[in-house]
């Protein structure tokens, strides 16, 4: 399991920050895309046509992942919100990623269905209308199909908070799913999505914006326990002759599926005893735009489990040359929660209040450069410090476009 950033800047692009994406592989191959600012797709091409010179490995990665994202295992695209930064690039991606899947595709003319498997995009209220229209409005083909569940509709103060409606599916459209909105016990809601067919579980929940804004959060399914053959072996070795079979460790895969096997001289091989405790899948939260984040379900939803990581905004920081011109921790915090935004001591604060393992900023003004220089690195670390210090944790990381952040396996439960 690894995420890749793809656009790590706000706003403003820079040279050395592009528009917001980031690239999460469940398994190391299916791509699951978390917004899709302009130019996403150019940077998933760099990456695939110069990996070794461009990825750049996380803190306390040995290496990076080993491959790059590749625009034609997009499975699923979730945006966080509509704003320019963090969706215009969806268009020119979904089209090229659809042509690169399905190069056999039917043209689809007469509405017969698609041979392929279709790329799910999820969203807060407006998304299936921008697709549909930009794609009809470009008359733009999608080679697999695209579906547009049903969008996640949260409440906005905003005035755009309600884009006009497209109710016209695309040539290329297939019908996607409805959820239904829960309510936590502190009135904030979120939508449960089915669990994928590797068990994954999705939810999505309202976070305050200046826009109606989601994060993620995403959860791995338990892995069965190692089968803990040295205590299985003995069993069926004294038993072999009298099952007949050649091998008897053929028997073993029926063990790990959850059957019991009935030995002939009465044993009972239970999984309950012959597999070590399950090890516990891992969880990540992808959180868009927010000015305070500790205003949501993921409060509650998290309770249930430590969170591994967390991918939190940072775009406005007070460092020290700001306090030498006259500028306060209070007043950045005051401004930047003005405009929608979060601060470092603020994602050091949420982390901490959802106790997550490890916290990854993202999201920066174009301020703070990207780069490998010396200079940049020193800022960058005046902004993690101050994540650090709120969080109670050294493990803050920066990102930067193209690092690999590989998400670590748990070990099993005693």
């Amino acid at each position: 399991m690894d995420i890749t950033f793809l656009g790590t800047a706000s706003a403003q692009p820079s040279p050395t920050r592009n528009h917001s994406s980031l690239a999460f592989r469940p398994d190391g191959g299916d791509v699951w895309l978390f917004d899709c600012g302009e130019a996403t797709q150019h940077q998933l091409i760099n990456l695939m046509a110069d990996y070794t010179a461009l990825a750049i490995p996380a803190p306390g990665n040995v290496a990076p992942a080993h491959s790059a994202p590749r625009l034609a295992k997009i499975s699923r695209i979730f945006l966080t919100h509509l704003h320019g930064d963090h969706c215009f690039g969806l268009p020119g991606l979904l089209c090229t990623a659809g042509s690169v899947v399905s190069t056999n595709a039917s043209t689809n003319d007469v509405g017969t269905p698609r041979p392929t498997n279709p790329v799910h995009i999820y969203g807060p209220q407006g998304t299936k209308s921008y697709v549909r229209s930009m794609l009809q409005h470009t008359m733009s083909r999608v080679g697999t199909g695209f579906v547009t569940n049903n969008s996640f509709s949260v409440r906005s103060a905003s005035v755009d908070a309600s884009p006009p409606a497209n109710d016209t599916p695309h040539i290329d459209e297939v019908p996607g799913e409805s959820y239904s909105a829960l309510v936590t016990t502190s009135g904030y809601a979120y939508w449960t999505l089915p669990p994928t067919s590797s068990g994954f579980v999705i939810q999505a929940a309202a976070i305050p914006h200046t826009v109606p804004t989601v994060g993620y959060l995403l959860r791995e399914p338990a892995s069965p326990g190692r089968l803990q053959i040295e205590l299985v072996r003995p069993i069926l070795q004294r038993n072999s002759a009298a099952l007949g079979l050649k091998n008897p460790l053929s028997l073993l895969p029926r063990l790990k599926r959850g059957e019991s096997l009935v030995m002939p001289d009465g044993t009972v091989m239970s999984p309950e005893l012959c597999l070590a405790s399950p090890r516990p899948g891992r969880v990540v939260l992808i959180l868009g735009d927010t000015s305070n984040a500790l205003e949501s379900a993921f409060v509650t939803l998290s309770q249930d489990d430590v969170v591994d990581v967390v991918v939190h905004e940072a775009t406005n920081a007070c460092l020290p040359c700001d306090m030498a011109a006259g500028l306060t921790t209070e007043s950045v915090e005051i401004n930047t929660k003005a405009h929608g935004h979060s601060t470092p001591d603020m994602a050091g604060a949420f982390a901490r209040a959802i106790k997550c393992k490890r916290l990854i900023l993202n999201h920066f003004s174009s301020r703070y450069k990207g780069d490998g220089s010396t200079d940049s690195m020193d800022v960058m670390d005046q902004v993690r410090q101050l994540a650090v210090a709120s969080f109670g944790s050294d493990d803050v990381v920066c990102a930067r476009d193209f690092m690999q952040v590989t998400v670590a396996l748990r070990s099993s439960e005693p």
